[in-house]
């Protein structure tokens, strides 16, 4: 790649905030779907750690431990039908030469680094329409429950990304890494997504929720009021 086309993974900054704490296993994520999760995580890595490969790497490129412990947080909240559809998506990118997170990245360009992105868009396979709306209306379901977790828990949502990609600086905000993201599953993964999404809400949970409070235990603590508490003081 010419030099004036590199670039690297926008790294998030949430885990610098939090103090580092041994992941113990009585402590771990993922309890069920383990071999679906794990092999999600290891094509991830891999996809992750081939970003910009051959010129500079990020930190965070180095951090498996960090990467695992983010990622679980995630794919542990989804249904079983969502990660076994993703799972598929990321072997079929794997089998064709794509890198899913690499094409997240170049997404985000888009408006973090408008030149970058016209320099390197013709990498990535063009989402649908219809995929493009099933991602903006999963990002903005997620954006107003997370909107909610800023209010009640400012220090722990805080410490990481802002949330609208109004405010995308140095630091890309949850809206443009979360819709970009999207933007990389198959229509059946955002399909079951919602589904999953839905029913939650039925039942009168929120899926940002569950996300944030598997990536707090994965930093040692039981709970959000916990580590509200902990990183209020």
């Amino acid at each position: 790649m010419p030099r004036n086309q590199a670039y690297l993974p926008r790294c998030a900054t949430g885990a610098k905030g939090y103090p580092t704490v041994f992941f113990a296993e009585k402590n771990a994520i993922m309890d069920e779907k383990p071999e679906i999760i794990y092999k999600i995580l290891s094509i991830e890595w891999d996809m992750f750690t081939a970003v910009n490969k051959g010129g500079e790497r990020a930190g965070c490129q180095e951090d498996q431990r960090t990467f695992f412990g983010m990622r679980k947080a995630q794919f542990s909240a989804w249904s079983l039908k969502a990660v076994a559809s993703y799972l598929e998506d990321l072997i079929n990118a794997r089998r064709k030469g794509r890198n899913l997170l690499e094409e997240k990245y170049i997404h985000m360009m888009k408006t973090t680094e408008p030149s970058l992105y016209n320099a390197l868009i013709a990498r990535v396979v063009q989402p649908t329409a219809g995929l493009r709306a099933l991602a903006r209306e999963i990002s903005d379901k997620l954006l107003e429950q997370t909107r909610l977790l800023f209010e009640e828990y400012p220090y722990v949502s805080g410490r990481g990304r802002p949330l609208y990609s109004t405010l995308d600086n140095w630091n890309t905000s949850i809206e443009t890494y979360q819709f970009c993201e999207l933007l990389t599953y198959s229509e059946a993964t955002l399909g079951a997504l919602v589904e999953h999404i839905d029913a939650l809400e039925n039942d009168g949970v929120s899926l940002a929720r569950a996300i944030l409070e598997n990536t707090v235990m994965f930093y040692g603590y039981d709970s959000l009021e916990t580590a509200e508490a902990a990183t209020h003081e």
